[in-house]
């Protein structure tokens, strides 16, 4: 029986691995100030962002501090953390962001972190109501690519 749920978890454990990104943004990549642009808000879970361009309908800058602050334009306070070294969720205003930071993979591996954009995210409520897309790049301080390999 012990073996069997080892094998389960392990099947399990390889699963969540393969979902992994390739971006590799620290926590010093992502600290500072981000422009978001956010769509209407009127989505639920099954909403599809990966393609997200606009319209936005709102258009703000929240600034990430040290340890976890965030505090936007407006002075509302907020949290923040990093998800490993993958993307961001941001709390702020009864509202929640996530995003994976951008990166762009090339031949035999090679791989590039965007750390000052992320691809499409979402945001909702914090009752996991009124889903909407957003966009959101780092106004200060800069962030240059990243280049890395990672094995195929």
């Amino acid at each position: 029986m012990a073996s069997i749920c080892m094998l389960a978890l392990l099947a399990i454990s390889v699963a969540y691995a393969g979902a992994d990104t390739p971006a590799n943004c620290t926590y010093e990549d992502i600290r500072g100030v981000w422009a978001f642009s956010e769509g209407e808000r009127s989505g639920t879970q099954e909403l599809e962002c990966s393609t997200f361009k606009g319209p936005s309908v709102n258009s703000f800058k929240i600034e990430l501090l040290f340890p976890n602050i965030a505090v936007d334009e407006l002075g509302n306070k907020g949290y923040w953390t990093i998800i490993y070294n993958q993307g961001f969720e941001v709390v702020i205003n009864y509202r929640k962001y996530f995003a994976f930071s951008a990166y762009k993979q090339g031949p035999g591996g090679n791989v590039t972190s965007y750390c000052d954009t992320i691809q499409p995210g979402w945001s909702h409520d914090v009752l996991g109501k009124n889903w909407a897309c957003y966009n959101a790049q780092k106004v200060q301080p800069a962030t240059p690519p990243k280049h890395h390999y990672t094995p195929v």
